[in-house]
């Protein structure tokens, strides 16, 4: 078979048609405007948005019409159908919609395809003939899978992909760099792939390309050298990820990380914007990297977030005096827990590194948020600086209730405790305290806002140091039942199944703002920006606290599913990351992806990153802690 092959430049989908076994003529669409055409016996068009030269389409579609087979990708124009101009599709799933039984081998009606932040033009109208074989639709609330009725399905679809008659099919979304914009699942995208190379070539591919990244390891984990060996080697690509989004060595904080954003070339967007709490997260990595390995540069590094998070982010003097921001941009904004995971690694170095210089700054920002607290130990989710004068401040301290939520609560507490443990001020483990009690209370219908997972895995840490400060029997009794709860949804990988009773969290099965990655209680996936990464540390700490193996075995599972979920890539910006998302069957960055912000594959340099590389060198740091008292 001769094959013509319009396109600009080479591309995933042109290399995967050269090893078809077809006679491939490579041209750009103007050098084909004189060429001769009836040599061929298909024709391949890749260009999304493009509208051919006229004297070129006339040629080609008379080709199309005498039999020839055409494949064309997202054209603005082509027979009796034209688009609106290009489209992201980040909102949009594809969904296979069509009911013939083995119509694309290997996909099935329902099941759901993501292509990142692609690009897409949508048909004003369809021809006679149409047959829809993929649909766009947004706001899809399934996992892998959709379980609707083609009707309901195809309420304001758009359609993805379709044949007209026998010899031609087209899509209306770019497809032509699938892999490297890791559009996914990665088996149900190269069945596609295979299917349409097939169709137009009448041969499968010999060789598809690679992933552009891979995840973990493979190695036996069960065997405790080779864990070593493994986690050490997880560490420091974790770190050396963490140096590429660093300001000014640190001096100006830490880059939020990656968005979940992939073009359809495969570059992701930078989240440039710096964070307060992920600046303090990072400045803990560095520091614990620096304390085992006795790399004078990461504590240099460290030094520099640290003092960042208690200069210029911190308010001194005044109404706020103490206050740290939220980020360089919500420059008045304080969320007492992403403020306290700023604090914490101030304090684990209190504690843990016999350091205490930051322990007054923390005090002083402890001592804000206290004064800011309602009555049952917990803040609202949120203070805004600008909308609270004296009588505002006496109003949140005079309260009853505050939001008894972990999302928003459980590490302030966890600050106040530890603080206690540094200090002995009695005023932070008795809001500490009061705060755990109010949030148990409710238990397990908690003020929830991810997940009922996010709020049982937010607890583990600072139930474990309540156990700690007060030696209570009831403390360690919560600890142990929200553990049993946790393993309730524990994945054989190691992760912990994102989970709902009663989907009463405020962003489950939402798909218009902040959303959950749960879809449906069952789904495999584990969330790494709200759950399953503050376990390390968590489990690390309720070991060393309580001396129970079961927390030992419970952080060596953990820390091996986060050694077979980092990403391995050649490229830089992600080598050494966690997605957000991960799908634990799969084995690869999967989930719904409609989050606004920080959706499947987000890589956040604080909240994920430093926290499971804190929680991986965590047992070390207690344990070399220990000995020097």
């Amino acid at each position: 078979m001769k094959c013509l092959l319009l396109a600009d430049a080479i591309s995933d989908f042109s290399a995967i048609l050269e090893t078809c076994g077809a006679d491939i003529t490579r041209m750009k669409p103007e050098e084909a405007i004189g060429a001769d055409l009836s040599a061929y016996d298909a024709y391949c068009i890749l260009g999304a948005g493009i509208v051919l030269d006229p004297r070129l389409r006339e040629r080609l579609e008379a080709e199309c019409a005498a039999g020839k087979k055409c494949f064309t990708e997202a054209l603005g124009s082509w027979i009796g159908i034209y688009s609106a101009p290009p489209a992201d599709t980040t909102r949009g799933r594809l969904v296979v919609v069509t009911q013939e039984e083995n119509a694309i081998p290997g996909l099935s009606f329902g099941d759901l395809l993501d292509d990142g932040s692609n690009r897409m033009v949508q048909p004003y109208y369809g021809v006679p003939g149409m047959k829809i074989l993929l649909a766009y639709r947004e706001h899809i609330i399934a996992h892998r899978h959709w379980k609707a009725e083609r009707g309901e399905i195809m309420k304001g679809a758009v359609p993805g992909l379709w044949t007209v008659g026998e010899n031609l099919m087209m899509t209306s979304f770019e497809l032509r760099n699938y892999n490297r914009a890791r559009f996914a699942p990665v088996d149900a995208w190269r069945r596609l792939i295979v299917y349409i190379a097939k169709w137009i070539t009448g041969s499968e591919p010999a060789v598809l390309p690679e992933p552009p990244v891979r995840y973990g390891t493979d190695a036996d984990l069960t065997d405790d050298a080779v864990f070593e060996t493994c986690l050490r080697d997880t560490v420091e690509r974790g770190i050396r990820w963490l140096g590429r989004y660093l300001v000014d060595e640190g001096r100006g904080g830490i880059r939020e990380g990656l968005r979940h954003d992939i073009d359809p070339d495969g570059v992701q967007r930078i989240a440039d914007g710096v964070r307060t709490d992920c600046t303090g997260e990072a400045a803990g990595a560095f520091r614990f990297y620096a304390a085992l390995y006795g790399d004078d540069h990461a504590e240099a590094v460290a030094q520099n977030l640290t003092d960042f998070v208690f200069g210029p982010m911190q308010i001194k003097g005044g109404l706020f005096d103490g206050m740290l921001r939220w980020t360089d941009t919500a420059w008045q904004v304080c969320y007492q827990d992403d403020a306290a995971r700023a604090m914490l690694p101030a304090l684990y170095r209190c504690l843990l590194l016999g350091d205490r210089r930051e322990f007054p700054a923390v005090c002083r920002a402890l001592d804000f948020l206290v004064k800011t607290t309602a009555k049952d130990g917990c803040r609202v989710s949120r203070t805004d600086a600008p909308h609270l004068d004296e009588d505002g401040i006496r109003a949140l301290a005079g309260a009853e209730h505050g939001h008894a939520s972990a999302h928003y609560n459980a590490y302030y507490h966890a600050a106040l405790l530890l603080a206690y443990l540094v200090g002995g001020n009695r005023t932070y483990l008795d809001v500490g305290r009061r705060g755990l009690e109010t949030i148990m209370a409710l238990y397990p219908d908690t003020k929830r806002e991810q997940s009922e997972t996010e709020e049982l895995c937010r607890l583990i840490l600072p139930l474990a140091l309540l156990c700690q400060a007060t030696g209570e029997e009831e403390h360690r009794r919560m600890l142990t039942r929200v553990t049993d709860d946790l393993l309730t949804h524990r994945h054989p990988s190691g992760g912990i199944a994102e989970w709902d009773t009663g989907y009463r969290a405020n962003c489950s099965r939402e798909s218009r703002g902040e959303c959950s990655l749960l879809t449906e209680n069952g789904d495999p996936v584990a969330d790494l920006l709200y759950s399953t990464n503050w376990l390390p540390v968590g489990f690390a700490v309720a070991y060393h606290v309580t001396g129970d193996e079961r927390y030992r075995g419970l952080w060596r599972d953990v820390a091996a599913f986060c050694m077979k979920s980092q990403i391995h890539s050649d490229d830089p910006k992600t080598d050494g990351s966690w997605c957000r998302a991960f799908d634990m069957d799969l084995g690869e960055a999967y989930g719904c992806p409609h989050d606004v912000g920080w959706a499947v594959r987000c890589s956040e340099s604080g909240w994920t990153d430093a926290e499971i590389l804190m929680g991986l060198m965590m047992p070390e740091i207690l344990a070399r802690a220990q000995k020097r008292q």
